[in-house]
């Protein structure tokens, strides 16, 4: 992990570039919602959060996923996200490293996933209840 950390940290710029055309590429497919200007600082946010994870080894990353859809990102986006930083970090390893990125980095999109996942179900719940607290005023 301290050698992918390492990987990241020296490339950041290079990593934050290739989240940041990621993101530009999916921004039409996500929600209405999504402001382009937000698109480098959700980059440069998710470098962090990887270096983080990479560095601090059984730290949560669930909290960035639920970040990434608040921000109005849909799964696709998050997904293209997982599948730059699989393809960042492969480029300088050797064969006998490969099973082992793809398990921290299996860990790493499964946290991100959940929490985007939960992040959904939350706001699913909040439009339910608005919904059945409209339809029980409209009965008063």
């Amino acid at each position: 992990m301290n050698t992918l950390a390492e990987r990241v940290e020296a490339e950041r710029a290079d990593l934050v570039g290739h989240y940041q055309r990621a993101l530009q590429e999916s921004l039409f497919a996500n929600r209405a919602f999504v402001r382009p200007g937000i698109i480098k600082q959700v980059a440069a946010d998710e470098a962090e959060a990887l270096l983080n994870f990479l560095r601090q080894s059984g730290i949560s990353v669930a909290e960035r996923g639920g970040k990434l859809h608040q921000a109005g990102f849909n799964v696709g986006a998050v997904l293209k996200l997982n599948q730059v930083t699989r393809r960042f970090l492969m480029e300088s390893l050797e064969d006998h490293q490969i099973n082992h990125l793809l398990d921290v980095m299996d860990e790493y999109q499964r946290a991100v996933m959940e929490g985007f996942i939960e992040s959904i179900e939350q706001e699913h719940r909040i439009e339910l209840e608005q919904t059945r607290n409209a339809l029980q005023r409209g009965i008063r």
